[in-house]
Formats: C-alpha cells, structure tokens, sequence
C-alpha cells in the first residue's frame, strides 16, 4: 500500500499545502536563507556536491541572479561546515561563485546540524557584521523544501523570526489516473522524509522547540 504513488502525492499535497504561496514579483528581498540539506563536501574529489535537495540552493541562486534577493545566507550544511574537513568552505564559496554568486553576498552559518540548531544559530547572527554589514533577516526569503517547510517555520517564529516562507521541491497535486498507482522503492522513500517530518514535528512539541 505504501508503494502507491497515488497516495504519498496526496499526503505529501496535504502535508505542505498550508506553507506553499506564490512569490510576490515586485519585491526586493535582502536574503534568501537556505536550509541546509542539500548537499555534502565529497572528500575524495574534493568538490561540492549536491542532492536531490538541490532545489533549495539552486532556486535562490536563480531569484539571487535575476535580482529579486541581494544576498544569501546559507545555513546548516555539511557542504561546508564538515569540522573534519576545513577546505569545504572555502570549496563551497568556491562553487557560489562559479553559479555567479559575489562572494561578498554570501552568509555561511556552519555550526547548524539540524533544524532547531539552524534557528538558533541563525538568531546569533541577526545584528553581527558580515562583509562590512549587519545581518539582518526581516525582508527576508526562507527557503526549504516543501516537505520540511512547515516544521522549520514554527522553529524560527518560536525565535522570534518571521521570514517569508519559499517552499522548493513542491509536491505535485495527485491525478486519479492509472499512472499515479505505480509501486516503487521510490515512493517507499517518500514515505521516510514525510514521516521524518510527523515525528519531527511531535517531537519538537514535546521538548518545546516548536
């Protein structure tokens, strides 16, 4: 039953309907603040690399190149904040860059290791002076996907911050067509990420993160 495609689209729909908006075209935000999770520093070619993720780190580049946000700040990902390999920062920038990404708008937050930590620690860095300027997040696109969006959310507005939630990797509605009942190892793995996100957000309620 878990394998039908039909029924993981719909509970991924409902899951993440709430928190899914269109952008407004007319505004100007200062950042894009990515989740991390998108990504790893791969040690043996010694580049970036990316997952399935990727949406969320490649959708801001595209907002960040065609104007709509001035600078990124990029939280909580092991590809570059991995303590074991201290060339990773320099290797991701490295990558921003090649996106066309000035180094000077970029924000790294490395000490994040999942999504209550990535609240904290950006909180820390609201006022500090990055680049000559100083942090601040409240114009501001928060960018995950769709799936952990929700959970993220309540985690920083428990913080007292309230960007603009920018949901990536959007599921798509459900079709009641005989395509949509395909069994498959990869719905199986939908199944994981979504109820990662039900037993995430119970158990951020329980210890009061959310």
């Amino acid at each position: 039953m878990l394998g039908n495609g039909a029924l993981i689209s719909w509970a991924e729909v409902r899951w993440s309907r709430d928190v899914v908006f269109p952008l407004d075209t007319t505004r100007v935000y200062d950042y894009a603040l990515i989740q991390g999770g998108f990504g790893d520093y791969n040690w043996v070619t010694h580049k970036t690399q990316v997952f399935e993720e990727a949406e969320r780190l490649i959708e801001p580049v595209r907002l960040y190149r065609e104007g709509r946000v001035k600078k990124l700040f990029v939280t909580g990902d092991g590809s570059f904040g991995n303590p074991n390999y201290p060339e990773a920062r320099a290797i991701f920038i490295n990558y921003l860059v090649s996106l066309g990404v000035f180094e000077t708008d970029i924000v790294l937050e490395p000490k994040a290791r999942n999504t209550h930590q990535s609240a904290v620690e950006t909180k820390k860095m609201i006022g500090e002076k990055v680049n000559g300027e100083e942090v601040s997040l409240g114009n501001s696109l928060f960018v995950t996907s769709a799936i952990h969006l929700k959970r993220t959310v309540k985690c920083y507005q428990k913080l007292g911050m309230n960007p603009i939630p920018y949901a990536t990797s959007v599921p798509i509605p459900y079709k009641l067509d005989i395509t949509n009942f395909n069994l498959g190892s990869n719905n199986l793995y939908r199944w994981q990420k979504l109820i990662h996100e039900w037993f995430g957000m119970l158990s951020y309620k329980v210890v009061g993160y959310i």
